[in-house]
């Protein structure tokens, strides 16, 4: 069974007195700055002894018997003694650290002396530090990071390290350690520490001009091979789950001593729906070349509570990748004297279904025979059930009758009759390998499939209560064996990946699928009549020298969320914004398309690596105008080609003006260039850099404070093989050339290196389990993938300053 792992990282302040036996976590207690906090030693004494979680002092006696097992010559010494009752701290805690304990000590009353004293030397005896050895209690001591692992941006970029820690690793704890620039966190002048010895107007300054903003390390969650991260409504899929299945410990906890002691986690309370109306859940989507399975799971942002998909439906998704909610198909009863009947209603995306959609399948061989699903109450042991849409399935999970050749990264649900059923629009794409030859006349090795899934009618409808009905008299359920596979019909050849919908004239019935075209390298734009019989009416080549086109999304560089609703009027309108991330609602205004070129350009083979090589262009942006000609072609006139280099991140202005987008350019800029990929054995099969794009705010509010200077987004890059992380912030230039988009000036705020492929990127705003990990509300969490390495790093965004005033 996939088994998962979180683990929050070690910070400051006291334990949580409320426990959470779902989530292992390991919250060791900062015994630092206790001078100029002024705290008594009293006080130090209550904070240093504050009561352990039950689940983490069952952690700390397992570790210390496997400990005392590997360390014969303590085993004497340590097996006649009782159970420590000390703090987690003491598995940690240096030389230093045990002088200001006994410093501390001696300003007691002798009464609590004595008692400290007698507990002090039985937990020491007890103590991991107490059974290995010298040379191990060294290391021990130089690699522990016992401070919150925080850090401010400013106005030059940050360069984030994510290295393991060895030490940690053996003890099952979390092993994460970021070094900044190259140095530790506790030595950059970026340090969150450091960066509050400034005096307040200094700070104060430094928020004005550069917009300065704190993350975190705030956690890493452990599962196998991340692929995709999503955050998704809590109310949707997984909202029947109450009883959360049991999950391995680290290598010091055996699945044994969970399942037969006290340890058994007891069942969620049931929430109702307005505790989901807005919570958030964590879906991580996984893959292996070698594994006959994928891997699908969730994480409870909120309680930090962990389960996973069956074994039937990880052996039939053997490669999932983008998940979606589906909603709750509405009906309308209209009333007559002589004749009710009911009819579809459209659905405004806030009831969701207990359910999961889920997109399947890559070119590798044996995994490219993929298709779309829907798990019903998914990760619920009791209720679960997986169909597929596009094909029937055998017992194994193969589709045996369908058009299986093809595999799906992007689905969506779309009314595409104009009467109120949810279809899916999708893309898809075949590369057949194995199959000779299979370039086109254009010499395009792959094919790509733009095509829509009609969402079945019921039979009939009751004719009292207007409830839908199936053929047998039963409630008509769309998933049900007998109604599946949908029908499928194919509205253009050329989109194969990555997709978004806009409605470029609100005033026709038509909408835009603006879609990235990998294997054509191309970027289109495709206008589909809606109806009963939905076609393509209109189609262009937006660029055909993009690269190969991977991530499209819609986004507001213009600040438009910021301007009177008269203002924004004329803009195009948002249907679907093709991002993962919500920054950009259904009818939202917006001005660029975004758009990554996932290009296989390696990094330099010597191991030497540039600080700056996925550079913003600042001043010496890339511009070109895109033109049609009439044979539907285009051409991009530009003298500045050579300063593309590798990957890329271009942004698209939309025109503007009845009809502008069918015949006028579409002007486009570089925001960033220079993405290498980082050879490594796993990243052989078609390689490339960057992935997804996403835009999103630092708050959910889209701005901080009442005066919403962030009025235009950050960018989230995920590297892909470029193996980081990337968060660019924007800048106001006073002075621009001519012809420049002032909107798409950006710079590179943070790039976190991660040392493994980072495939996507997942952003949430709510508090990530906050019994234990502190953080400043209501600022974005941001989720990053760390594939080779088996687990999702969790950062945190803020302010820069405390919300509560530590007193000194």
């Amino acid at each position: 069974s996939p088994r998962a792992t979180c683990f929050v990282i070690p910070r400051s302040g006291g334990a949580s007195n409320q426990q959470n036996r779902y989530l292992t976590t390991h919250h060791v207690q900062q015994k630092d700055r206790i001078s100029q906090q002024g705290s008594s030693s009293a006080d130090f004494e209550r904070r240093i002894n504050a009561p352990l979680l039950p689940s983490l002092q069952d952690d700390e006696e397992d570790t210390n018997n496997q400990l005392r097992n590997r360390n014969d010559q303590d085993d004497t010494s340590a097996a006649s003694s009782s159970s420590p009752n000390f703090n987690v701290v003491s598995n940690l805690v240096n030389e230093l650290g045990e002088k200001l304990l006994d410093k501390s000590n001696n300003a007691l009353p002798k009464q609590q002396q004595k008692q400290r004293t007698t507990s002090t030397s039985s937990s020491y005896s007890q103590s991991s530090l107490s059974r290995i050895s010298k040379a191990h209690r060294s290391m021990m001591a130089k690699t522990s990071n016992m401070r919150r692992q925080r850090f401010v941006t400013g106005k030059y970029p940050l360069y984030v390290t994510v290295k393991q820690n060895p030490t940690k690793k053996w003890l099952g704890l979390a092993e994460s350690q970021i070094c900044l620039n190259g140095t530790n966190i506790e030595k950059s002048l970026a340090s969150y520490d450091i960066f509050h010895w400034l005096e307040e107007d200094e700070r104060r300054e430094l928020h004005g001009d550069y917009e300065l903003l704190s993350m975190e390390l705030l956690a890493e969650i452990h599962v196998k091979k991340p692929g995709y991260v999503n955050i998704l409504p809590k109310r949707g899929a997984g909202s029947s789950l109450t009883s959360p299945p049991l999950f391995d410990w680290k290598s010091w906890k055996s699945r044994d001593s969970i399942s037969n002691g006290d340890d058994q986690p007891q069942p969620l309370p049931p929430l109702n729906e307005e505790d989901l109306s807005e919570q958030e859940r964590l879906w991580i989507t996984g893959f292996s070349l070698t594994k006959n399975r994928g891997e699908l799971r969730t994480l409870d942002v909120e309680t930090g509570a962990m389960s996973y998909v069956n074994e039937i439906t990880a052996r039939a998704i053997k490669w999932p990748n983008e998940v979606a909610s589906i909603p709750r198909q509405q009906y309308v009863m209209n009333h007559h004297p002589t004749n009710s009947s009911s009819t579809f209603a459209s659905s405004n995306g806030e009831q969701l279904e207990d359910a999961l959609l889920v997109t399947d399948g890559f070119l590798v061989p044996g995994k490219d025979k993929g298709g779309l699903y829907v798990v019903q109450n998914p990760t619920n042991s009791a209720t679960e059930r997986r169909v597929c849409l596009t094909g029937v399935t055998n017992l194994q999970g193969d589709i045996i009758n369908g058009e299986s050749d093809w595999f799906y990264h992007r689905a969506v649900w779309m009314d595409m009759t104009g009467d109120g059923r949810q279809s899916i629009l999708a893309a898809r794409a075949k590369l057949p390998l194995l199959q000779g030859s299979s370039q086109d006349d254009n010499g395009t090795l792959g094919k790509g499939q733009l095509v829509w899934l009609e969402r079945p009618m019921p039979h009939t409808f009751d004719v009292r209560t207007g409830t839908p009905l199936d053929v047998d008299g039963t409630v008509f359920d769309p998933f049900r064996p007998s109604n599946t596979p949908w029908k499928l019909r194919i509205l253009d050849e050329g989109p194969d990946v990555m997709f978004s919908v806009a409605d470029l004239d609100p005033q026709d019935d038509t909408i835009e699928v603006i879609a990235s075209q990998f294997f054509s390298k191309k970027l289109s734009l495709h206008s589909i009549k809606l109806g009963l019989e939905p076609k393509v009416t209109f189609r262009r080549v937006i660029d055909d020298r993009c690269g190969a086109a991977f991530s499209s999304v819609l986004a507001d560089l213009d600040g438009l969320t910021t301007m009177q609703q008269a203002d924004a009027a004329h803009y195009p309108m948002v249907v679907d914004s093709g991002s993962t991330v919500v920054s950009l609602n259904s009818n939202d205004a917006f001005s660029h398309l975004l758009v990554t070129s996932h290009e296989c350009s390696y990094a330099d083979s010597s191991g030497e690596t540039d600080e700056h090589h996925a550079s913003t262009t600042d001043t010496e942006d890339f511009k070109s105008e895109v033109t049609a000609s009439s044979d539907g072609s285009t051409s991009v006139s530009s003298t500045t080609q050579s300063k593309i280099d590798g990957g890329s991140l271009f942004a698209y202005r939309v025109p503007i003006g009845k009809d502008a987008w069918k015949t006028k350019p579409w002007i486009r800029s570089v925001i960033a260039t220079g993405f290498k990929v980082q050879g490594q054995l796993s990243n052989m099969i078609n390689p490339g850099a960057p992935g997804f794009v996403y835009s999103f705010f630092p708050t959910r509010e889209g701005g901080i404070g009442s005066d919403k200077k962030w009025h235009r987004p950050l960018i989230g890059l995920s590297g892909d093989c470029a193996e980081s992380a990337y968060i660019l912030r924007p800048i106001e230039e006073d002075t621009i050339e001519v012809g420049e988009d002032r909107s798409t000036k950006y710079a590179l705020m943070c790039e976190i290196k991660c040392s493994s492929t980072v495939g996507s990127l997942a952003v949430g705003y709510d508090d990530f389990y906050t019994t234990v990990a502190e953080q400043q509300s209501g600022y974005a969490k941001i989720y990053v993938p760390c594939y080779e390495q088996d687990k999702v790093l969790v950062f945190a965004l803020g302010s820069g300053e405390d919300e509560v005033d530590d007193g000194w």
